[in-house]
């Protein structure tokens, strides 16, 4: 796997991820950063936090640092989401979590908060077919799926409950190889096989 992303990041820690391209201040990054170090910009701007108190090794790609794999065979670039954390070591009879991540980040995003959810659905949804369809990078059973839609600078967490059923849910994940999504700012990585959000889904 960490042939397909060549400029990544292996942690066995929390993990902070921020995306500033909206951000005003004086940020470390024009972008997306991924750290495993609290920063007191978070105070101004949060990440989306990966809680890992089981210190499972995790493989985490920025997709803006990774632009080969986002090419399509015509040249043209994949919609894709801001990075990608695979767990590289599990349980022998059960396979490893593979999450993408799409943040949303900006002010006032309370007023929008549906929509920022829908466009993050379409670039989840483009980037896990481009992946599999177009690169052969993933398959059906190789990994236990996640989308992560993360909205740091809302407190209205969790978020799906804006948009799905319960039926609506599951259907969207049937259709994409079994793929769980979690609407959240605070991921907890459970073990290697296995990740949660730490606000419980209340579907419609």
């Amino acid at each position: 796997m960490k042939q397909n992303f060549p400029n990544n990041i292996e942690l066995d820690s929390d993990i902070y991820i921020s995306d500033y391209t909206n951000f005003t201040g004086n940020a470390p990054v024009k972008g997306v950063d991924i750290t495993n170090e609290l920063n007191d910009i978070f105070n101004l701007w949060p990440p989306l936090h990966i809680s890992n108190p089981n210190k499972v090794p995790i493989l985490v790609a920025n997709m803006e640092r990774n632009p080969a794999v986002n090419k399509r065979k015509d040249g043209t670039l994949c919609k894709q989401c801001e990075c990608l954390c695979i767990s590289t070591q599990c349980a022998e009879d059960d396979v490893p979590w593979f999450a993408l991540v799409e943040l949303k980040c900006c002010q006032d995003v309370d007023r929008n908060i549906r929509s920022n959810i829908e466009n993050a659905l379409f670039k989840l949804k483009k980037h896990h077919l481009h992946l599999r369809d177009e690169k052969s990078i993933i398959t059906k059973g190789m990994f236990h799926y996640y989308w992560i839609i993360s909205i740091p600078t809302s407190d209205r967490p969790p978020f799906m409950r804006f948009l799905f059923s319960q039926d609506s849910q599951l259907t969207l994940g049937e259709e994409f190889d079994g793929a769980q999504i979690i609407g959240d700012n605070d991921i907890l990585v459970v073990d290697g096989s296995e990740i949660k959000g730490l606000h419980k889904e209340t579907l419609l």
